[in-house]
């Protein structure tokens, strides 16, 4: 529907779409991995149109006339905290405050965003963009409470909250368990961009090697190039079409200068008073594991050695969930939850990475809206949270025919030259211009 609006020049009218289902539009245009494209009809042809490009394009023109529209109901009296601002827990506090509901968000960390702001550096999602959506969640009547940690869910319905939305996301990161990684250069991938995103300081010096295939580890390797690191190389147990970090990500980090070895896994760290020296062994795929990727198989007697200054672990995340606050996690180590993200205790509701495990920023919103709709019902309202800003229209049967139609060729982000990006944290992806 947005994207139809675009191509008939309403970009007004596209966000305003957008912004029906999703309070972080601009957010989702400069991070979303756009699994949409996967299914765009067009890649039949030949690709996939830059959906998440348009969106961005739109949420950059954005003239805010939706604030004139948004209905909020009137006060119900009910009390709702939502533990954690991250994606989930911002949309969950959208859509509840909404419907009339007191929403109170409460932050362990000085600012809202959770892994969008700890995880995301800021040459992808630059933070002016985050703070005015946080705003605008703030200015509709959501009370943020930073700094502030939960220990204790009995104390929030002691206090009067009459339901409670667990978004804590997966906030730790994960060890490999190989001999020799307690060695204080041995890094945690989570934990360095923590500290390169809210604190402005690095721990990547001379040589770095960063082991991992997700967004986490490419996020680490191009902050790397970025804060003074000499060289930095990735070791990635499969080959590259089994990487789960986007094709978009990984290619700009090999056009920054990041080296990526396949079928390599560290086995263990070894370190020397000058250096870490990481032993390696080189792998081939066998058959597919459960992910349904062919599992890496280590090749016998390939073992090599390489010596790096910094290793980083950007291979998983876990959720840190209070003992004290007695919800029910399943054996990966997240809270379970039925198909209504209603927790086995009573008035408890979850979603987005603590439930999930690490997904996407999309994944969050979703999961935050589909709570905050049960969250609704349980407090006495109908759960129907969505609010139309553009009426709906037949849809224009004929699209009339463009000559060379088939041979129109997917226009892609024009990115800002690789000299220009390694200097800082500068945003490295222009937006569409109107042609």
């Amino acid at each position: 529907r947005y994207v139809r609006l675009i191509a008939e020049g309403r970009y007004q009218d596209a966000i305003e779409v957008i912004r029906e289902t999703v309070p972080l539009p601009y957010t989702l245009g400069c991070v979303c991995p756009h699994p949409c494209e996967q299914e765009c009809r067009r890649g039949e042809v030949n690709e996939a149109i830059s959906i998440r490009a348009l969106k961005k394009f739109v949420a950059e023109r954005d003239t805010g006339r939706w604030r004139e529209k948004l209905k909020i109901l009137p006060d119900t009296g009910r009390k709702v905290a939502i533990i954690g601002s991250g994606p989930a827990g911002l949309t969950a506090a959208w859509f509840i405050r909404k419907q009339g509901h007191a929403v109170t968000v409460f932050e362990a960390l000085s600012k809202g965003g959770g892994t969008m702001r700890i995880g995301i550096p800021e040459y992808r999602l630059p933070r002016h963009v985050l703070d005015q959506e946080i705003k605008d969640i703030e200015d509709i009547g959501v009370e943020f409470r930073y700094n502030t940690k939960v220990e204790s869910l009995n104390d929030l319905f002691d206090q009067g909250f009459h339901a409670i939305f667990l978004g804590m996301g997966a906030t730790k990161g994960t060890t490999m368990g190989i001999p020799g990684e307690e060695d204080p250069r041995v890094l945690n991938g989570l934990s360095v961009l923590r500290k390169i995103n809210l604190e402005g300081k690095s721990e990547l010096k001379g040589r770095v090697a960063v082991v991992g295939g997700g967004n986490v580890a490419i996020d680490v390797a191009r902050c790397g190039l970025r804060t003074g690191a000499d060289q930095v190389s990735m070791l990635y147990r499969r080959t590259r079409e089994e990487m789960p970090a986007s094709p978009e990500e990984i290619e700009a980090a090999l056009n920054e200068g990041v080296k990526i070895d396949f079928l390599v896994a560290p086995i263990r760290v070894m370190a020397q008073d000058d250096c870490l020296q990481i032993e390696c062994i080189r792998m081939e795929l066998g058959k597919p594991d459960a992910s349904g990727r062919r599992r890496p198989v280590p090749v016998k007697g390939s073992e090599f050695i390489l010596e790096v200054d910094r290793f980083v672990m950007a291979i998983g995340q876990k959720a840190v969930i209070p003992e004290s606050y007695g919800v029910t996690l399943n054996r990966r180590g997240y809270i379970r939850a039925d198909k209504s993200r209603a927790v086995p205790r009573k008035r408890v509701f979850t979603g987005g990475d603590v439930m999930s495990g690490p997904a996407t920023v999309i994944e969050a919103i979703h999961a935050g809206r589909l709570a905050a709709s049960e969250i609704d019902k349980h407090l006495g309202g109908t759960g129907d949270i969505m609010q139309r800003f553009i009426p709906e229209e037949p849809e224009n049967k004929c699209l009339g025919r463009d000559e060379g139609f088939a041979y129109y060729k997917r226009i892609h982000e024009e990115m800002m030259p690789v000299e220009e990006c390694l200097k800082g944290f500068e945003e490295v992806e222009m937006v569409f211009d109107e042609k």
